[in-house]
């Protein structure tokens, strides 16, 4: 039955899977054909619009002495169409030089960007000189002479420099110079030879025959021929000789001209960048790219630093000098040339009015919008379409297709003249005369495609590729709109070498580590990895791609010596559910076991196409913890693997000889810091091959960005569940796409991101760094993920979020994990934004992305973080005034009764023990939560009184009304609403618009209510809970209780009620263990150092896990009840004597039956102190030393499985010294084992059994005697056939690990230092008193501030008296509509990202006959 329902459920998932995969390729379409359509609409109307201004010009010129209208309104009419048609040409210089202005010359990341050298500048300006002249000569005098359908074909003679340029840099000639294509479709040059005259599309497409020469002459041949009978034709069509030979000569030149300009050759001179010097903030951010092995010749070499690009200020400089040139010699043009010096466009004469030349109406005012319009969307939509891969249908298609359209419509248009919004010149009355246009018009078009249609066609760019990457220039031209374009996809040899992408290319192979730590977690939370690993193993095999994807699992503890624990086993046990790996049943060809310096790795292989990696660390010989399990792995892969250049560990049997044969193993391709990443999980993450894809595209289209993540869902059940959901939700809406939008994001979670290798090279030393204060523990081991992401950001990288990579993790599901997992968030997240924003002028002038306006941004939400509790209770005395419409005396008073409340709570925490925080946390949690209701209700009733009562009701202003409803003043002027009413009826609104912007996630808006009722506890109870918890070291979630006694504060708050006399004594008790130290009663002694090896207190008081038993140990226990007949298997006492320990303790632990070591580990302070132990200092030191024993561990275990009487069963637990007794009391025999289960204490004091550590072993055993489930079963099963012989290390891992965990290193465990520690306990807690009294004060003062400085003149216009309250809610108003205006601009972003990673037309193609296929 399980195995039918888990079939149906695929199959559920499958059809949903495929449901979905039909909407995602049905929108693709959708989106393809919208995007078409509006780039061939705005490129035809945009010429067309072109082709009537200038129709409507030469009209007005012709008919100058014809028509009946006065001089003046002529020439009026004739400066109109001047201005139009020089705004047509001025307006795109202004959008380029915005743009220059903005990103390159006055934006944060200006210093990226070096000035062009002076040839460049000069080159530049010459070019710039040569353009305005052909421009103003094309758009001033030769279109306006020429026939509509002439001049629609004269448009598109810009290609024969071009045309000339690919004939000369044919790819034979580049490959004789030592230029070629390699691997990854990378360009790789020889430094040696002269690379001047080398093309790069022609090595990209490969194309080395015949054809491709042929074509490329005919291209220039067709260019040059057309070009020259069209300008011949028409100087025919012009009525005198002068006319004539004007009109060819400038059409000719004018058309030859712009297409010099615009080839690749001039647009890479003039933008030639001058040699930045060695102190830019560009070299150091690289500066880890760089390989200290040699590079070997014809291999993929590792990038070069990032070089940055003068694109942006050349153009800023030619914008310039077009926008001053423009003018001046279009008028000289216009005036002189066109107009033989009749009309005046600057009206300087009294013919014509400058006023009267600007005043249009009617269809020549609509023609020119539409001109001006179509060319700049048009322009946009085709950067559109080549960020999202879909330059095809959105810009070669259009641009294709462009000249034939405007063609036929143009003769449309014609033969409808009169109907017509659009002139133009009349149509050809002689056939052969059009029949003549046509031909040369058509081959001007082949010329045309055949110069830049298969380049355009074939050239791809990354998903959301940089603009430099796409274009050559950042600019546009509104008359050449579609040749213009086509020319400036030539991007520079740099840019094509680092980022373009052909359709006939191998995509660039990229290596990506999925680095996942493990604790403690069950199977539910293991089975989400491994299933999600699997799916992303699957979707590689598919995808038949070159990037090369290994899983590696970091187990803390999942090893002792060279065995496995019971979470190992537990974890290799789903492999075969999870995986698809018969792990009962494994060849030596597909797995492999090496025994490692910090403990065992084994391997296996997924789907034929995933290596897998579990490495399973000995605390005792490596750290444990989740940091030190990612500097493990970073140094592992940077270090090793990467340094290495190691991409493939194992190869396995038939697969691995098949993989050797095929790509990509058949190549020589090298691994450096920019092609490899690291995708960082946690074992409870779920996640879709998509998202993981999507990750990468983000990363690896920018090589600024060092770390991108994705959007989390929490996945649980509960009331706490739903406080997350909303929270989560909003988190990602606002917070971290602000972060996005304004700067960067500054913590990339490691459940689910992506790291680049380079960045995390530039910050690993740091981040290995021991902690030696107590602001470095908040920052570093309270939070790795934010400290990690706080380094990389000081260092100069980017960190990205994007909402399309979809990952869902468990959340806590029960208050006390909840309250403990977001103590560590809350401080480490507020200790690294102070860190910040301490350091900002470093981190601003480092890092290009951060401003000091994004840091001022920060500090607003740090403070607001810190005065959130006094915000609080003012929202809940607020809320209780219009619940209940009390006095201003009754607001002060809940106001102090709340303030006072919040200070008992916060004491509590400071001398009581966690869970009596915990227990006060959720008891007034609950209380909070119906005052909020009651708040909730009072809040929603005066906003629908407001609304309903708008211009109606006006009281006198007093600060009840003002608060509460509307008043009226004597000025006649007020705020129609209360401020309450306003601020709140904009957080709803926005809010919900923000449910619409997230359609999928719309639900997460009904969980806001609960948000809105639990909102003291999240940012009252809980800052203040995490304030006095400052000095606890303890992780909170996933680990047993701590040894450590902390409840001893709670009796010193009863010691002050027994009297003040006695206040010194209650808070001398803790420094016992010091005076006995100074008075060197007993020296301390270390722990063995077998046995202490910890870094720090939380590690030294581990619990011990719950697996195997460590060693067989030798029993030789009598069937004599008396102790002294048992024989000790460890020498307890002299274990003792060399701890330290007086003798008269090792008498004790024996006597209570604490014989043998295996009793005395994992002992904790309430055991001890019962046994009659008094000392503190022994105590704690006892224990310390008890934790660090290698425990016995009383679980299910396979013996249990063979049990055959209860003597087994008493062996299995070493006390087989019992059996007599058990005997005597009728337990003998396999049945009797279930009779075991109902023993109790007195039970087993009544069969004679006394000890104390006895009954304790055997009321665990006892608790522990069950039958196994079929997972344990499994568990157990799998224990043996993974406990093989080590393979060889051919790879030399042994040796690299050994190196990396040489005595010293961050890795190694060291001896406990109890100065150090208690160093930093006394930091710790010298920074939370600080921390206290800070928060204290700043609630207090706020509370003070907002209730004293009042302006009654403010109740004049219904606005609160108090001017920080009215500030406050401006400041908050402010920042929350910069987070929403953030989160529009980035689901503009995020939705071009999603289409344009569906896939292209073939791959969806591919999918639809996959889907039919597999339906048949």
């Amino acid at each position: 039955m399980p195995e039918v329902a888990r079939v149906s459920d695929t199959r559920a998932d499958t059809r949903s899977t495929q449901c979905k995969t039909l909407c995602l390729i049905a929108i693709k379409v959708l989106v393809r054909v919208l995007l078409f359509s509006i780039v061939v609409t705005c490129t035809v109307f945009s010429k067309l619009s072109l082709i009537s201004l200038v129709s409507r010009l030469n009209e007005t010129i012709d008919n100058i002495h014809r028509t009946n209208d006065s001089e003046a309104t002529v020439h009026n009419r004739a400066a109109g169409f001047f201005w139009q048609l020089l705004f047509i040409v001025l307006i795109p210089q202004f959008v380029t030089l915005f743009r220059a202005l903005l990103f390159g010359v006055c934006g944060k990341q200006s210093r990226l960007f070096p000035w062009p050298t002076l040839r460049a500048i000069f080159t530049g300006a010459i070019a710039s000189v040569f353009e305005v002249v052909a421009m103003t000569t094309v758009v001033f005098y030769v279109l306006p002479r020429l026939h509509s359908i002439v001049a629609i074909l004269a448009l598109g003679g810009v290609f024969g420099a071009q045309a000339i340029l690919d004939c000369l840099e044919w790819c034979p000639c580049c490959v004789r110079k030592g230029y070629h294509k390699v691997g990854n479709g990378n360009i790789n040059f020889n430094e040696n030879e002269d690379q001047t005259n080398c093309l790069m599309e022609d090595c990209a497409e490969g194309n080395t025959g015949a054809w491709n020469k042929f074509s490329r002459i005919i291209a220039m041949f067709l260019q040059f021929v057309s070009v020259i009978l069209l300008s011949i034709y028409a100087s025919l069509l012009q009525s005198g000789p002068k006319d004539q030979f004007l009109v060819g000569c400038a059409m000719t030149l004018s058309l030859l001209s712009l297409s010099v300009v615009w080839s690749s050759k001039v647009q890479q001179g003039s933008q030639k960048m001058a040699r930045m010097t060695q102190s830019s903030n560009v070299t150091h951010i690289r500066s880890a790219n760089t390989n200290e092995k040699n590079q070997e010749p014809n291999v993929i070499n590792e990038k070069e630093p990032i070089l940055p690009t003068a694109r942006f200020k050349a153009n800023f400089i030619n914008a310039i000098l077009r926008i001053i040139l423009y003018p001046f010699i279009s008028y000289v043009i216009f005036r002189y040339v066109f107009t033989n010096g009749s009309i005046d466009p600057w009206c300087l004469h009294q013919t014509c009015s400058l006023t009267k030349s600007f005043q249009w109406k009617g269809q020549e005012l609509a023609i020119f919008l539409i001109q001006i319009l179509s060319s700049f969307f048009g322009y946009t939509f085709m950067w559109i379409s080549c960020t999202m891969v879909l330059h095809r249908w959105g810009l070669a298609l259009p641009l294709y297709l462009c000249t034939p359209i405007s063609f036929a419509v143009c003769a449309i248009f014609q033969a409808h003249q009169d109907s017509s919004s659009f002139y133009f010149s009349k149509a050809y009355s002689d056939p052969v005369a059009l029949g003549v246009a046509i031909v040369v018009g058509a081959m001007l078009w082949i010329g045309q495609i055949l110069t830049m249609g298969a380049f355009i066609w074939k050239k791809k760019n990354l998903i959301l590729a940089k603009d430099a990457a796409m274009f050559l220039t950042p600019c546009y031209d509104g008359v050449f709109l579609e040749q213009h374009t086509m020319l400036n996809r030539k991007v520079t040899k740099e840019e094509m070498s680092r980022q373009m992408v052909f359709d006939d290319d191998e995509p660039r192979p990229r290596t990506i580590f999925i680095c996942s730590t493990m604790h403690m977690e069950d199977r539910d939370e293991m089975r989400c990895l491994l299933s999600s690993i699997y799916q992303l193993a699957c979707h590689c095999k598919e995808k038949k791609n070159d990037d090369h994807f290994e899983s590696h699992i970091f187990l803390d503890g999942g090893a002792n010596e060279t065995q496995l624990t019971y979470f190992a086993l537990q974890l290799f046990s789903l492999f075969e559910e999870t995986l698809h790996v018969d792990a009962l049943h494994l060849e030596p060809k597909v797995f492999q076991r090496i025994d490692t310096p910090y403990g065992i790795q084994l391997s296996w292989e997924i789907a034929e196409v995933m290596p897998i990696y579990v490495h399973l660390k000995d605390s005792t010989k490596i750290k444990n913890k989740k940091r030190w399990s990612q500097v493990m792995y970073m140094n592992y892969v940077l270090n090793f693997r990467v340094k290495e250049n190691i991409r493939n560990l194992r190869n396995w049997g038939v697969q691995g000889e098949r993989r050797r044969a095929t790509a990509p193993y058949n190549k020589e391709i090298r691994m450096d810091d920019d092609n490899t990443f690291i995708l960082t999980t946690d074992a409870d993450i779920e996640f879709t091959p998509e998202s993981a894809t999507v990750l990468l595209d983000i990363i690896d289209s920018d090589p600024q960005v060092g770390a991108a993540c994705g959007r989390i869902h929490p996945k649980g059940s509960g009331v706490i569940y739903w406080y997350q959901v909303f929270e989560y939700a909003i988190g990602h809406w606002y917070l971290k796409v602000a972060e996005h939008i304004l700067g960067t994001v500054l913590c990339c979670p490691g459940c689910f991101s992506v790291f680049r290798c380079s960045a995390l090279r530039s910050v690993l030393d740091t981040f290995s760094t021991e902690v030696t204060s107590a602001r470095e523990f908040l920052t570093k081991d309270m939070g790795e993920d934010r400290w990690l992401c706080t380094l990389l950001v000081k260092k100069g990288w980017k960190l990205e979020y994007c909402p399309t990579s979809e990952n869902y993790t468990l959340c806590p599901e029960s208050f006390d994990e909840f309250f403990k997992q977001r103590r560590r968030w809350i401080s480490s997240t507020i200790a690294n934004l102070a860190l910040l924003i301490t350091q900002a002028s470093k981190v601003t002038k480092r890092n290009e992305n951060v401003s000091i306006l994004f840091m001022i941004f920060q500090g607003i939400l740090m403070f607001s973080t810190a005065i959130s509790p006094a915000t609080v209770i003012l929202v809940i005395a607020s809320g209780s005034l219009l619940a209940f419409n009390i006095s201003d005396s009754s607001i002060l008073a809940i106001i102090i009764i709340l303030s006072l409340l919040s200070i008992a709570y916060g004491i509590l925490c400071l001398y009581g023990n966690p869970q009596q925080q915990l227990d006060v946390a959720k008891f007034a949690t609950f209380v909070f939560a119906i005052i909020m209701g009651v708040v909730f209700v009072g809040t929603l009733k005066s906003i629908i009184y407001d609304f309903l009562t708008v211009g109606e009701n006006y009281q006198p202003c007093t600060i009840k009304t003002t608060i509460t409803s509307k008043c009226h003043n004597s000025t006649g002027f007020m705020v129609p609403l209360a401020l309450t009413t306003l601020f709140q009826s904009l957080f709803i609104v926005l809010f919900t618009m923000s449910g619409l912007f997230h359609l999928n996630e719309f639900s997460s808006l009904f969980y806001g209510v609960w948000y809105f009722l639990a909102l003291p506890s999240g940012y009252l109870i809980l800052l203040i809970y995490t304030a006095a918890n400052l000095n606890s070291r303890s992780w909170g979630t996933r680990e047993g209780s701590s040894g450590a006694h902390q409840g001893g504060g709670f009796e010193k708050i009863k010691c002050l009620f027994n009297g003040w006399q006695k206040v010194p004594s209650c808070f001398n008790r803790g420094t016992r263990e010091q005076k006995m130290v100074e008075e060197n009663k007993q020296p301390p002694a270390s722990c063995d150092a077998a046995t202490a090896m910890s870094d720090d207190m939380d590690e030294m008081e581990q619990q011990p896990l719950i697996g195997l038993t460590d060693e067989a140990v030798e029993n030789k226990y009598s069937n004599l009840v008396n102790e002294a007949e048992f024989k000790m298997t460890y020498k307890l006492k002299k274990w003792l004597r060399d701890n330290g320990f007086p003798q008269e303790y090792a008498d004790t632990l024996e006597q209570h039956g604490y014989f043998n070591l295996n009793f005395v580990a994992g002992l904790q302070v309430k055991e001890l102190q019962a046994i009659g132990f008094k000392d503190r200092g022994y105590v704690l030191r006892l224990e310390r030393c008890a934790q660090k024993l290698a425990p016995f561990n009383v679980a299910i275990n396979q013996t249990l499985l063979e049990l055959s009487d209860v003597g087994t069963w008493l062996h299995s637990i070493e006390l087989q010294g019992y059996q007599r007794l058990f005997k005597e009391a009728g337990y003998k025999t396999r049945e009797d084992l279930e009779n075991l289960k109902g023993l109790k204490r007195t039970d087993l004091e009544k069969m004679g059994i006394k000890k104390r550590a006895h009954i304790q072993r055997l009321l665990e055993g006892i608790s522990k005697l069950t039958y196994l489930t079929e997972d344990e079963k499994r568990v157990y099963q799998i224990k043996s056939i993974l406990e093989k012989e080590p393979d060889t290390d051919q790879h030399g891992e042994h040796s690299y690990w050994t190196k990396l965990l040489d005595v010293g290193k961050p890795l190694r465990p060291m001896a406990a230092n109890l100065n150090s520690n208690r160093k930093l306990d006394e930091s710790l807690r010298s920074l939370r008193n600080i921390t206290i009294a800070f928060l204290l004060l700043i609630n207090i003062m706020w509370v003070i501030l907002l209730f004293t400085l009042r302006f009654p003149e403010l109740y004049k216009f219904n606005l609160p008296p108090n001017a920080f309250e009215l500030f406050s809610v401006a400041v908050y108003t402010l920042i929350f509509s910069v987070q929403f205006c953030a989160m529009i601009v980035h689901r503009g972003v995020t939705l071009i990202h999603y289409l344009a990673s569906v896939g292209s037309a073939t791959e969806n193609c591919r999918t639809l006959l996959h889907m039919l296929q597999t339906r048949n």
